[in-house]
């Protein structure tokens, strides 16, 4: 008797179906996989894109703003000097800082032909202390008194360097004077506390015109800040 049996008739059909199962996994593994794929490019790319659009919007709001440190050579004070534009400076600091900058002008310098004009504006921005040793530095008993150190021939002006308000009723400020004769000049350095006021007493309407809110300082303190620097009238500093 022949036997007829192929081999394909031998072969459980279950390997078969096993194949195909497998075939499909794979397929559908592949199919799963490229579709994440495509979501997490996808998903990048949107971030990528937000990313420049925000940034394209925020160069615009970029500023840079400079600025110069000036360091004195003679005293070794750092100044940072920024430009002139809107700031937290407000407009009673602004005042402030213009009535202190005169106060010490007008003490400070030294001209015989405006002695008497510098004296009475000093003395009317002052009161307590400070218009006291301002009168008795003119007073005729002074050795010291500018009137008789300088004379006719020496003249002192003042250059302000900074002014700074530790609190709203002390400025501290930097300056140097430059005491000069017919053949030479002496540069000194100087910083100086005010204590200041505003006062509403009464006082005669010529003297309101020229201090109009009543600033006052009540104490002066000068220190100098280092050495005399002497040089030739012409010699460059």
């Amino acid at each position: 008797m022949t036997d007829t049996t192929t081999q394909s008739d031998r072969v459980d059909p279950r390997y078969y179906a096993d194949g195909a199962t497998w075939e499909h996994d794979i397929a559908r593994r592949n199919r799963n996989s490229r579709a994440l794929a495509w979501i997490v490019a996808t998903v990048m790319t949107v971030v990528a894109v937000t990313a420049l659009a925000v940034l394209a919007l925020l160069v615009p709001l970029k500023t840079y703003e400079p600025y110069m440190v000036v360091v004195d050579k003679t005293t070794g004070f750092v100044e940072v000097k920024r430009p002139t534009a809107e700031g937290p400076l407000t407009q009673d600091e602004a005042v402030t800082m213009f009535n202190v900058v005169r106060y010490i002008k007008a003490r400070e310098t030294y001209d015989p032909k405006a002695l008497k004009d510098n004296f009475d504006l000093a003395q009317l921005l002052a009161a307590g202390d400070a218009a006291r040793e301002l009168t008795e530095i003119y007073s005729p008993a002074n050795p010291n008194n500018p009137v008789k150190i300088y004379g006719t021939n020496t003249e002192v002006s003042v250059t302000i360097k900074s002014v700074t308000f530790p609190n709203n009723r002390t400025a501290l400020v930097r300056f140097s004077t430059d005491e000069k004769s017919a053949t030479n000049i002496v540069t000194r350095h100087w910083v100086s506390l005010v204590r200041f006021r505003y006062t509403s007493a009464p006082v005669r309407n010529e003297w309101r015109f020229d201090n109009p809110l009543g600033f006052q300082v009540l104490e002066y303190r000068r220190d100098q800040e280092s050495a005399p620097s002497p040089r030739s009238v012409g010699q460059q500093p």
